[in-house]
């Protein structure tokens, strides 16, 4: 069975959302914006609430009677890979990976010819962080530079500072919190002091913590969402009259994976021995390097020993059919995206295992094309 059954779509996905928001502050995007979304502008503060891991199905199938399911207004997709790094680095830039770059977790930067965790800019291998300028990597200007909004980006304390987020955040305002208090306390402060129309970024990863390592379908994953939602409802009734639009959405959802059913790569030295790099990418979606004189292994090897489980494509097939978005794409991606891409079947992951790293035992796996991870939920609270 082929499992490309959810690809992106960038009519209505994250990207087309931040083209609402980019239209509503009075910049343009080179994607369309969201039908649904034409009287954004006329709301004095947007805030954006990045909920890591919020499957659309799973708001569908857990979230029986919270504010955020009663104020669900759809569906959405991810981009391609639906991954923290694809997609965050989306919402940040405005763009899809064809314009910025960022392909997954693990990005092979050809650059500096090392396999790089993208988010902590760190080496795969090693673990050390890369002494070398982001800007020179992730180097596209978000539409989000140039808003007529005041604007504030609330994260973690423990990344706000990061070299990747200062990249990204532009003329924002970084604001640093330390629990789901002072998460929501950071929005509510963004918007109070606003002399102006403001805009503001929000980012909660707790859900997807849970769901790597616990699955989410666990009932601390399933607690967490609960939880969330009645601080959630607490925080809106301390926005009444203030005309503010929150805008609630997530950056992927989730696929659990039994410990059969996750492929390390040491158990397959053979596939080992046909690539000159890494597996990059997702765990559910991997983008592989193949030595030139290995190519016809490679291929017989994942058609005989791992054709039950995944999907080989040449990665310039999904690139020309505009799996990561359209226009021109930057001039890096053909290197990021490698030679073949390997799409896991529901229940499956790959996980690379490089010499002196042993992979974390993981539960809940993104990055796949599975519904669950694609389509991600459209809240809109007016408050």
């Amino acid at each position: 069975m082929d499992i490309m059954q959810t690809r992106p779509d960038y009519s209505r996905s994250i990207v087309n959302l931040m083209s609402s928001i980019g239209s509503a502050s009075g910049v343009n995007s080179p994607y369309p914006p969201l039908d649904s979304l034409d009287s954004l502008k006329e709301s004095k503060n947007i805030v954006l609430i990045i909920l890591d891991g919020l499957g659309f199905n799973y708001l569908r199938k857990h979230g029986n009677g919270t504010t955020l399911q009663k104020n669900l207004k759809g569906s959405i997709t991810s981009v391609f890979p639906p991954s923290t790094g694809s997609a965050i680095t989306s919402f940040l830039s405005g763009l899809p990976p064809q314009q910025h770059g960022v392909i997954g977790w693990y990005v092979h930067l050809k650059e500096y010819g090392l396999v790089s965790r993208i988010l902590p800019y760190t080496n795969a291998i090693d673990g050390n962080v890369i002494d070398a300028p982001i800007s020179r990597v992730i180097d596209v200007k978000s539409i989000l530079s140039d808003i007529n909004r005041e604007y504030s980006m609330i994260y973690d304390y423990q990344i706000v500072d990061s070299e990747y987020t200062r990249n990204l955040a532009g003329s924002a305002r970084r604001i640093g919190y330390s629990d789901i208090d002072s998460f929501f306390s950071s929005i509510r402060s963004a918007i109070t002091k606003s002399k102006k129309q403001s805009y503001v970024y929000s980012y909660w990863p707790t859900l997807d913590s849970i769901s790597h390592f616990l699955g989410c379908e666990s009932h601390e994953a399933k607690k967490h969402l609960i939880e969330f939602d009645e601080m959630l409802y607490s925080f809106i009734e301390t926005l009444t009259d203030s005309d503010t639009t929150l805008v609630i959405t997530a950056d992927h959802g989730f696929n659990d994976v039994p410990p059969e059913n996750i492929v390390y790569t040491r158990d397959h030295p053979k596939l080992e021995e046909c690539l000159h790099l890494p597996v990059c990418g997702d765990t559910r979606t991997g983008f592989c390097y193949v030595r030139p004189s290995k190519v016809s292994e490679f291929e017989r090897y994942i058609k005989n020993d791992l054709g039950d489980i995944c999907n080989l494509h040449t990665s310039k097939e999904l690139v020309h059919e505009n799996w990561f978005g359209f226009h021109d794409p930057h001039p890096r991606l053909l290197d990021r995206v490698g030679d073949y891409t390997l799409t896991f079947n529901e229940g499956f992951a790959l996980l690379n295992c490089f010499p002196g790293f042993e992979p974390p035992e993981l539960s809940g796996h993104h990055g796949g094309v599975s519904s669950d991870e694609m389509n991600v939920p459209l809240i809109i609270i007016d408050c």
